[in-house]
């Protein structure tokens, strides 16, 4: 009788399905972090480069197993048939085709007119898209093609675009549209963030790893280890808006719904942030942890250790998306990883890891000081605060996400910790 209820009690309190394995994630980053090491003695290649093929590294290595072993496309999330539904139509393909040109121009459009987009910062960027749009170019009616060969639905997002921007076709269902023009929005706004920041970090991470191997001491070692767990972060923050395809089962199911969602969010990356961060929300003093801790070696140590078991579980928690990261998007509910002990490990382990890189308690002009940039790093808490309440009212939406809550309100690292306090 007891085995009969503990096996009952064991099916009730099992942890939903994760969209992606972390086991694999896992393993595209060692074949991430293994392209870079191979390409790391290359002059003829620079940190976007390098960095972009450790991310092709990546998307090979997630994607053999979500099409060949998990074969995700026939989830029903995935809305797609494995054997053909209908007869091709060319029409339909040429329809979606000019949709998918017409994003591509308007994006276009609103680089060329902000100023943001025309300065050397974003030149990685660009430099990405001239590599690849002869691929997308090519690639893109074969993927029309087979999708609407295989789309359980006919009238898709970009079907209905098509018809409204060149018909002038009013759809019956509105929804379908948003989600992909904002989907095409997240994209258009994080995806130059990303690749810049990985390329810059790429030429960081060789500059540390000499400097590691030449004179190991346990400062250079921080500053690998440091570079290295945000260079995992930035090349799955990079794969992941790059790889927003239904085939993979990765596209977007929803996005943000609120003002407020978006703002929160938008305003902890550039160009808001700098503006921001310098003029009302700046918590970094004139001394850091490292600083700090100088007459005390032993606890110095400790200190940069915890900071880096922060940063790697932030990194973790980017890896355990596969292929699906993207901030204001539901892209899969993802419940391995870090995400089996807290619906919000990065933010937790980010936040953490600004107090004790930054010390802003530690201010040798002065305590008023010490005070105010304290202030100003609990405004940033608050800020990622308001991000995941944001994103949990946005994700309950989602059945599979309700359930997961309901497991981690159960069986997350807060609740195992409060049944052994009692």
């Amino acid at each position: 009788m007891n085995s009969i209820f503990d096996t009952v009690t064991h099916a009730q309190d099992s942890r939903p399905r994760s969209a992606t394995p972390f086991s694999v994630g896992l393993a595209g980053i060692a074949a991430g972090l293994l392209t870079l090491w191979m390409l790391r003695d290359s002059t003829a290649l620079d940190g976007a480069t390098r960095s972009t093929v450790a991310c092709l590294a990546i998307i090979a290595t997630i994607a053999a197993y979500e099409l060949f072993v998990a074969r995700v496309y026939l989830r029903p999330s995935a809305g797609l048939a494995s054997s053909p539904v209908r007869s091709l139509d060319v029409g339909r393909v040429a329809w979606r085709l000019a949709a998918l040109a017409s994003v591509y121009a308007g994006i276009g459009a609103l680089y060329w007119l902000l100023p943001e987009y025309q300065g050397a910062f974003y030149r990685p960027f660009w430099s990405l898209l001239r590599t690849l749009a002869p691929y997308v170019l090519v690639a893109a009616p074969f993927y029309f093609a087979w999708m609407d060969r295989h789309q359980r639905e006919v009238d898709d997002a970009y079907l209905l675009w098509a018809r409204l921007l060149f018909r002038g076709e009013r759809p019956a269902n509105w929804r379908p549209l948003r989600e992909m023009l904002a989907g095409w929005m997240v994209k258009a706004f994080f995806l130059p963030l990303m690749i810049v920041y990985l390329s810059t970090n790429a030429d960081h991470l060789d500059a540390s790893l000499t400097l590691a191997l030449n004179a190991p001491n346990s400062l250079a070692t921080f500053r690998f280890m440091y570079d290295l767990s945000f260079a995992m972060d930035l090349m799955f923050g990079t794969v992941g808006y790059l790889c927003t395809l239904r085939i993979l089962d990765s596209h977007v199911r929803s996005a943000e719904p609120t003002t407020l969602g978006w703002l929160v969010a938008l305003i902890c990356y550039q160009p808001f942030w700098s503006l921001i961060s310098n003029q009302y929300i700046h918590y970094e003093g004139s001394m850091f942890w490292d600083s700090w801790l100088l007459s005390v070696p032993t606890l110095r140590i400790v200190w940069g250790t915890v900071i880096i078991a922060l940063l790697l579980c932030y990194a973790m928690a980017t890896i355990s998306f596969g292929l699906r990261f993207s901030n204001l998007t539901n892209r899969g509910i993802i419940t391995s990883g870090p995400y089996r002990f807290t619906k919000h490990p990065a933010y937790i382990a980010k936040n953490l890891s600004y107090w004790m890189v930054t010390v802003p308690f530690i201010e040798p002009l002065g305590w008023r000081l010490a005070v105010t940039h304290c202030a100003a790093l609990i405004a940033v808490n608050l800020l990622y605060f308001m991000r995941a309440k944001t994103e949990e009212r946005h994700l309950m939406n989602d059945p599979e996400y309700r359930a997961y809550a309901e497991w981690i309100a159960k069986n997350g690292l807060i609740a195992r910790l409060t049944r052994t306090g009692t």
